[in-house]
């Protein structure tokens, strides 16, 4: 995004965006995770389908064209039926991820995704990634997002992904990780201005030719997908790459899950104001020790005669080095006891996000 694109900040925080509630629909369909979840009319990728060829035993997917490839994967081709599911499971799923489990609730106290338009109102560049585990994550005003690939788009890719005729394995995990993934494009796309700044960033690559009516017809299906039945990664929305780092550290006994620094100056250049904090602390009373010390000793060897005015100076001295030795460990203390409080009430607020949120997801599976 170049610097015409970029809006005003309106708040640097992500807690200050509210995400938008899922476009109403005239009718609700009937959640079942063993059929497609949309219907064929409204597939944006029609160059596959799911049929039965005379010298094969099981149903394959084939194209339209000329190339019998994967759509968005020209690498792939359709005659392999593991060799699909094992790329689309390395171009989608998240296993550093979902192995935090609950766990990841304490780096994104939410599961909704606001819309592309509203990160551009907190002053978010939208960059571009093909690394899964990726997606939705932001730090410094960056937001990672995953193109869509066309062939998640596909009638026919869906047909062959719940088809339980083989024994290919990972075959759920896939199809949970492919609802989840898309379920955040329900979120991120919502308004006309959010998908053209979909299309203007290319996060729609295979599907240059799709109206806007269309893909909104599309990715409504996925709007009230059951959490349950999606990977645990995309039960959760934006995350901060700093707090993923930080409980990565904590639960899974890593010093970071994703590191984008390319030196390592620009790595520890983040640790320097802790350091510079707790080097000036130390100087200080280091400091003031030294002039305390300096001082009684001047004053133990003063004689009796020596200058009144000169014992005062001295005594002031001491004083003072002493409160500046005071000083410091009080505000060192201040700072510390503000970052727990600051812990504490972030906890406390998890907490009450989790209940509210998973009180919410209850009500939508009995609604479903």
């Amino acid at each position: 995004m170049t610097d015409d694109d970029t809006i005003s900040v309106v708040s640097p925080a992500s807690t200050c965006a509210a995400s938008f509630a899922a476009p109403a629909t005239t009718a609700t369909k009937t959640w079942d995770k063993t059929t497609v979840p949309f219907a064929r009319q409204l597939q944006l990728c029609d160059d596959l389908n799911y049929t039965l060829l005379p010298e094969k035993v099981a149903q394959q997917l084939r194209s339209h064209t000329s190339h019998q490839t994967l759509p968005d994967a020209p690498r792939i081709g359709l005659d392999s039926r593991s060799g699909i599911l094992e790329y689309c499971l390395e171009d989608l799923d998240t296993p550093r991820l979902n192995n935090f489990g609950e766990k990841l609730w304490w780096a994104s106290p939410t599961p909704d995704v606001v819309s592309l338009s509203q990160h551009t109102v907190l002053d978010r560049r939208l960059q571009i990634t093909e690394d899964p585990s990726v997606h939705l994550l932001w730090v410094e005003g960056i937001l990672f997002l995953k193109p869509l690939p066309a062939y998640l788009t596909s009638h026919a890719f869906w047909e062959f992904l719940l088809d339980k005729s083989s024994d290919d394995t990972n075959r759920d995990e896939l199809h949970a990780t492919c609802l989840g993934f898309l379920k955040t494009y329900a979120s991120l796309i919502q308004r006309r201005s959010d998908f053209r700044l979909a299309q203007k960033h290319h996060l729609l690559g295979g599907l240059e030719d799709v109206t806007f009516e269309s893909f909104i017809a599309f990715i409504s299906s996925f709007d009230n997908i059951p959490h349950q039945d999606i990977s645990s990664r995309w039960r959760y929305g934006l995350i901060h790459l700093d707090a993923l780092n930080f409980h990565s550290a904590l639960h899974l006994h890593r010093w970071h899950l994703n590191r984008f620094e390319l030196r390592w100056a620009t790595y520890f250049s983040r640790f320097f104001p802790v350091v510079l904090f707790i080097f000036a602390v130390f100087s200080v009373m280091l400091s003031a020790m030294q002039v305390i010390i300096a001082a009684k000793e001047v004053s133990d060897t003063a004689t009796a005669t020596a200058n009144v005015g000169f014992k005062k100076v001295l005594n002031i001295f001491i004083w003072f080095g002493t409160e500046a030795i005071g000083w410091s460990i009080g505000f060192g203390l201040f700072i510390v006891v503000w970052w727990l409080a600051i812990m504490f009430n972030e906890v406390w607020h998890r907490r009450r996000m989790q209940h509210r949120v998973k009180k919410r997801l209850r009500s939508d599976a009995e609604t479903t």
